[in-house]
């Protein structure tokens, strides 16, 4: 939902704001195995899978290997946190069939995902709703401390008459890797106003609108930060937002009932906050838009409150099972 302090100037660069979707998402099933098998994935993907299941396995100290099936992934490079998401759910799943005890923490530094410009994925992934995390120090960021992971400052539940219709637009990948690293060092700091802005933003309407469902109030806070941040990427970003494309479908979702809207990351995901009676409606009315313009992938989703959910299947005999149902910890 965007970055508050792009200055530095107070030993922390970065924090941010975000949710936890209930889709798109990721699902594996996972069993123990000999070698290390991936199927349902091909392509970067497997090999992503097959990397991080010998990562953890190592980690743990686990001579066998693990069947991995992947029933359903977040598309890749879309401003959705695919990669971290994907990567604590294999080293969760590996750790509950050994039996390994870690924190969601751990599985984050194992997993490479630590060091990152944004806590919010692996916050999001231990315990849902939404998250402000406060971003890295200065010394982290010049290469200090490895594996570093952004304090998470308020967790709050999502109101769950809320709703968010999100557009993965037809669109260029949005930066990722060396291209992002690359964008960053090219901006100047944001000038101590405009961050002055963002916090004000946060904490006088963001989180009492939230705390008291207020969705107007949040929808309109959300989304001037994000026009804010959208305009200080600019330079790097050609726009605002990610492309033409992206800016027109945040406006079809303002003028379609949207009471907040915004871009995820670098894009090229848009979204539009609603409450749940005018969801079906936006999205129709954007499924229709985007026909005609490359179509592109359109969820209506909820926020889910809690963290990553799993199932245990525990084999009684003659083929029979017993299910354990239960959320992460």
């Amino acid at each position: 939902m965007g970055q508050i302090d792009l200055n530095g100037a107070l030993g922390r660069r970065f924090g941010g704001l975000g949710v936890a979707l209930e889709q798109p998402n990721v699902e594996l099933v996972v069993e123990k195995a000999q070698q290390v098998e991936v199927v349902g994935a091909s392509g970067n993907t497997k090999r992503k899978v097959e990397h991080l299941a010998e990562q953890y396995l190592g980690y743990f100290g686990v001579k066998q290997g693990a069947k991995i099936h992947i029933k359903q992934t977040i598309p890749g490079h879309v401003g959705l946190g695919s990669t971290t998401q994907l990567a604590l759910a294999v080293g969760f799943a590996l750790a509950k069939i050994y039996g390994r005890k870690v924190s969601v923490e751990e599985l984050a530094q194992v997993g490479d995902r630590g060091g990152s410009r944004s806590g919010i994925g692996v916050a999001v992934f231990r315990q849902g709703g939404f998250v402000v995390d406060a971003g890295m120090r200065e010394d982290t960021i010049k290469g200090g401390t490895r594996g570093y992971l952004p304090p998470v400052l308020f967790a709050h539940p999502f109101p769950g008459e809320w709703r968010f219709v999100v557009a993965v637009l037809p669109s260029t990948p949005g930066l990722h890797g060396a291209e992002e690293a690359e964008a960053f060092r090219r901006l100047p700091p944001m000038e101590p106003e405009t961050v002055g802005r963002i916090c004000r933003l946060l904490l006088m309407q963001i989180l009492p609108a939230l705390v008291e469902r207020d969705l107007v109030a949040f929808g309109q806070a959300l989304t001037e930060i994000q026009q804010t941040v959208g305009a200080y990427f600019s330079p790097v970003q050609q726009g605002v937002f990610a492309s033409p494309l992206a800016e027109e479908t945040i406006e079809f979702m303002a003028k379609h009932g949207a009471r907040g809207v915004g871009q995820s990351s670098w894009g090229p995901t848009v979204y539009g906050l609603v409450d749940r009676e005018k969801a079906v409606v936006l999205e129709h009315r954007l499924r229709r838009y985007l026909a005609t313009r490359g179509n592109g992938k359109v969820y209506r989703t909820r926020v889910i409150n809690t963290g990553a959910d799993w199932d245990w299947l525990m084999e009684k005999g003659d083929n029979r099972y017993e299910k354990v149902a239960d959320s992460i910890r």
